[in-house]
């Protein structure tokens, strides 16, 4: 994912436009500690951008275990929710309890919809592949999405792909990140690629630590696989 895609969506949300893109497959281990702690707090932790927002600002806000999922039969969502879980090394994803519900009667979980990605006029349709919001075909976050001491609990979207852009399963992988948490981009995060191990270790830090621990507190978590 080149970062002159990615900053066409600064505008709208840190986390509503992405762009197409690869994965970086080095096996360069994870950078230093220091470094992974300022992705996580700039992503996260004071960051002002959805699903994280302001409400709780310099504490760790992230889903309560398992998250909801609705995947109205998308076939990208499963193996990014199984690569994730495999990479964590543990149950992420609550794949039944609101498989069949009415998609207006979800109050907390992630819902999957191929074809509604945000897709403003005149934009570049690359640069809108895929994105987390409100609502299909939204730029918008969700209102009050955080409750006490740090807990994500609201309807997210991941929106795949607009009428000319078809997201990879990188992408896929790259906005699950974003609705679990991560707000914003960092090295390895959309600049260059999609996926590296920072984002896996930043990922796993956010959820190595209890909802609500303060900044000073956290703990990296390293990926070992």
């Amino acid at each position: 994912m080149r970062m002159k895609s990615l900053l066409l969506g600064a505008t709208v949300l840190a986390l509503t436009a992405c762009g197409g893109g690869g994965s970086d497959t080095s096996s360069t281990p994870p950078t230093d500690t220091a470094t992974i702690l300022a992705y996580l707090d700039a992503t996260n932790v004071t960051n002002t951008s959805s699903p994280s927002n302001a409400q709780f600002s310099g504490v760790v806000k992230r889903w309560k275990l398992p998250i909801p999922v609705k995947t109205n039969g998308e076939a990208r969502a499963v193996p990014a929710m199984n690569a994730i879980e495999a990479k964590l090394g543990y149950v992420v994803f609550d794949r039944t309890s609101i498989a069949s519900a009415d998609e207006a009667t979800i109050t907390r979980g992630i819902v999957f919809r191929q074809g509604t990605s945000y897709l403003p006029a005149g934009a570049n349709p690359q640069a809108y592949c895929a994105n987390v919001s409100n609502a299909p075909y939204s730029g918008s976050s969700p209102a009050n999405s955080v409750i006490a001491p740090g807990e994500i609990s609201t309807r997210l979207y991941v929106n795949l792909d607009n009428p000319q852009c078809i997201a990879s399963a990188d992408v896929t992988i790259h906005e699950i990140g974003h609705a679990m948490g991560l707000a914003s981009h960092f090295k390895g995060f959309g600049d260059p690629s999609s996926i590296s191990a920072d984002f896996w270790t930043v990922l796993a830090t956010l959820y190595g630590n209890p909802i609500g621990t303060p900044r000073a507190s956290i703990v990296v978590t390293q990926i070992k696989n």
